[in-house]
């Protein structure tokens, strides 16, 4: 119940982005059309007479139209592409972690700021010879440079999308075994079944590589587990109180797990940074307070999440995540 309302925020702000973008594309071709109507004329036998009053003006302000039309494309421009990349973000946001889907949106937003670059070449008519001989060049040199790179970007985009396994799975791949914890765009993190290690597989070996998925009657000891996190308030003031609840237990019988020590996180910080941590009760119930504060210094909201880490009997495992807002008093 939770997932699909937190799957229904992230659509709605994806359906809000693309009613955006839409109209940030419509205001700027009414807006370029009015004003290389009024303003495109070279002489004043050119201009309609309803207009002769104020040719001075038409006229004085002529020679600076692609000035103007530059100006505007690049700012309405701008909007479009941080409105396409909130857009990304929104939608690959209900299949991965925030980082992955921070990564895809500056991604697109390097693609978008190109793309609007292009347009601005052609408003001041650029010799397209030198333009692609420029661009050739210079993609040819970005290519050889990030071609590894974006093998595996590619490769993880891939995974992400087609899923031939999911986190919490036992996979043998490359000649490595463990349960995959985490799925990024450059690689995949695989925990050994001793929690001992983490292993780290490049997204474009995994493609090329047959995948063993251990089916789910094989698994193993430690214990597989659940943690559940109440929703917590999505508005806070700064410096006062949160109260976490929720509940640890064992995935396959439902039974509580007492007296483990549980992590309260914020994803865009990294599992290293504890918020708060508390026991679990007798009946696997915890409550875990926290002093509301700003944790990322680019905006005011905290991607909570809670987590445990594991140990000899019981597997680590962490809570879906839900973004507070951290509002200054």
């Amino acid at each position: 119940m939770g997932s699909s309302k937190y799957d229904e925020k992230h659509m709605q702000s994806f359906g809000y982005g693309l009613s955006r973008t839409i109209a940030y594309v419509i205001v700027l071709a009414i807006i370029v059309a009015l004003v290389s109507f009024l303003f495109g004329w070279s002489s004043i036998e050119q201009i309609p007479e309803y207009l002769q009053p104020y040719s001075n003006i038409l006229l004085l302000i002529n020679p600076y139209l692609k000035y103007i039309q530059a100006g505007l494309i690049f700012g309405f421009g701008y909007l479009v592409v941080n409105s396409a990349s909130g857009m990304v973000y929104s939608y690959v946001r209900r299949i991965t972690e925030h980082a992955t889907a921070a990564t895809l949106r500056t991604m697109t937003r390097i693609v978008g700021i190109g793309v609007l670059i292009a347009l601005m070449t052609s408003v001041f008519n650029v010799d397209p010879t030198a333009a692609l001989t420029v661009g050739s060049f210079g993609g040819l040199v970005v290519g050889f440079a990030t071609q590894t790179i974006l093998t595996h970007v590619v490769a993880g985009i891939f995974l992400l999308m087609s899923r031939p396994f999911t986190y919490g799975d036992t996979i043998t791949v490359s000649a490595q075994t463990g349960i995959v914890k985490e799925i990024k765009l450059m690689h995949v993190v695989l925990e050994t079944e001793d929690s001992e290690n983490d292993i780290l597989i490049p997204s474009g070996t995994i493609v090329t590589q047959i995948i063993k998925k251990r089916l789910p009657h094989s698994s193993m000891k430690p214990i597989k587990t659940v943690v559940t996190l109440d929703a917590p308030a999505s508005n806070v003031s700064n410096g006062k109180d949160v109260v976490f609840m929720g509940k640890l237990i064992e995935e396959e019988t439902g039974k509580p797990i007492g007296n483990r020590t549980l992590r309260i996180l914020d994803e865009d910080i990294g599992r290293d940074d504890t918020l708060a941590s508390g026991l679990t009760g007798e009946d696997g119930s915890f409550v875990i307070s926290w002093t509301a504060k700003k944790t990322d210094i680019f905006d005011n909201t905290a991607e909570i999440y809670a987590q445990f880490d594991g140990d000899e009997k019981y597997r680590c495992t962490k809570s879906r995540v839900f973004v507070v807002t951290v509002q200054s008093i």
